[in-house]
């Protein structure tokens, strides 16, 4: 099949654009939070400081949550891509057992802990005390969240992505309400905020069961648990996951070095992140479609569509990603002030965003590729280079920098040259083609 053809487009936009919408609304849900707290009467540019900094250390339980998505995802894809419906649908059992397993004793360790991240990051009292109650309350969910993970990797390998963005758009919905009536009307503020995530991330949860349990959609789960299938997983997963806890304690880091600049630098950074969230969803349903069309391909032994579909992938994910990136430098200003009425943080948050703006076709093209090598079981390969690419190319330089400038738009460039370093990186190693001959 040519590289540039209909059935191409429409194969990786029938996965990508339902993911992306699907990750836009999760992030939604996110933004809903800190765009509220941000107009509270009383404390408004602590209150997003907090929500901003408790949303960035639940990153350590995402880590977890990555290694059971990545490898579930990869072998369900694989067992359909063969045809062996039956074995996905053990591989879906098998890992909601364990990821319940293990995220019930993670609330009460998650809530006893909830005050740590703010005396690592020296936030002063008040970020301190909302952000605590923020992750206190946040870890109530933690249960959920991993249930709901697990069902969106069945549905995403199974090429249904419809069915998950209608239970999320409809479970953002149903947040914006409670957590306004929280917020404002009970006047629960942060706490109020946290209260309404969880509450919709319950509702999530059952409507997923539901979908699965009563509905057999994608496919009838056997109630077995297979611990063969679940270690098979497991190897595939874990680089993912220690990927992504080393991308947390690196994302500590560089929070710290911009923690150094201020508590408005920090509000403005955790606005910037926010709506670059928004600009880089487009990343994220690709990398979805990615994984998913990767693994599918080579079950059913075409490695050679398998590559092309990961370019084609990477090639939309740069075009959407950078024209969003145009859009963010643009309007930098007026996307910050939806966040806050403080003009000094909307003036952080509008430098980082003019900076960022340029790093989306890159960043773009690493989230497709790297999700590209998760697909095809090679999660090491991804772990090496993001790693490696992070703190050789941008958190030493900006260590550096700050050091040498004392000037926060020096770290926001290294971050900048770092993004189309990792691209460049991964594009280079991807065309080699050994993550072909990887056995899952």
């Amino acid at each position: 099949m040519p590289f540039f053809c209909m059935q191409r487009f429409s194969r990786v936009m029938r996965l990508s654009l339902p993911a992306a919408l699907g990750a836009l609304v999760d992030m939604l849900q996110v933004l809903i939070d800190m765009i509220m707290v941000g107009h509270l009467d009383s404390n408004a540019t602590e209150a997003t400081a907090a929500v901003g900094i408790s949303l960035q250390f639940t990153g350590l339980f995402y880590a977890a949550m990555g290694v059971l998505f990545v490898g579930s995802n990869a072998l369900m894809s694989r067992f359909l891509g063969a045809g062996e419906t039956k074995e996905a649908a053990t591989v879906y059992s098998t890992f909601t057992i364990f990821s319940l397993a293990l995220a019930v004793p993670l609330v009460p360790l998650f809530a006893l802990c909830a005050h740590l991240p703010f005396v690592i990051m020296d936030t002063g009292e008040i970020v301190a005390q909302l952000g605590a109650e923020y992750l206190f309350i946040f870890a109530f969910a933690l249960p959920a969240l991993m249930f709901s993970q697990i069902a969106f990797s069945a549905f995403s390998a199974a090429a249904d992505i419809r069915t998950p963005l209608m239970i999320k758009l409809s479970l953002c919905v149903v947040n914006v309400i409670i957590s306004y009536y929280l917020i404002f009307i009970a006047g629960f503020g942060v706490a109020g905020a946290a209260a309404g995530t969880v509450i919709a991330e319950m509702l999530e949860s059952a409507a997923f069961a539901f979908m699965i349990f009563a509905k057999h959609r994608p496919f009838k789960p056997p109630f077995v648990y297979h611990a063969q299938l679940l270690w098979r997983g497991l190897k595939v997963g874990f680089p993912a996951g220690v990927e992504r806890l080393i991308t947390f304690g690196s994302f500590l880091v560089y929070m710290r070095i911009v923690a150094y600049f201020g508590t408005i630098a920090m509000a403005g950074y955790q606005i910037g992140l926010r709506v670059e969230g928004v600009a880089f969803m487009p990343g994220i349903g690709f990398t979805i479609a990615a994984m998913a069309l990767t693994g599918r391909h080579l079950g059913a032994k075409n490695p050679q569509e398998a590559e092309k579909d990961a370019f084609f992938t990477a090639f939309s994910a740069g075009v959407l990603m950078g024209t969003a990136g145009i859009l963010m430098t643009i309007f930098a200003v007026p996307l910050a002030a939806i966040f806050t009425e403080e003009a000094d943080a909307v003036e952080e948050a509008a430098l980082y965003l003019r900076c960022m703006g340029l790093s989306q076709i890159p960043l773009g093209i690493s989230f497709v590729i790297s999700g590209a090598f998760r697909g095809a079981g090679d999660s090491r390969t991804s772990l090496k280079i993001n790693m490696l690419s992070m703190w050789i190319f941008r958190i030493l330089p900006a260590i550096f920098l700050t050091w040498y400038f004392h000037n926060i738009l020096f770290v926001w460039l290294a971050t900048l040259v770092e993004t189309w370093l990792r691209a460049a990186w991964l594009v280079a190693v991807f065309k080699r083609g050994k993550w072909k001959t990887i056995k899952v």
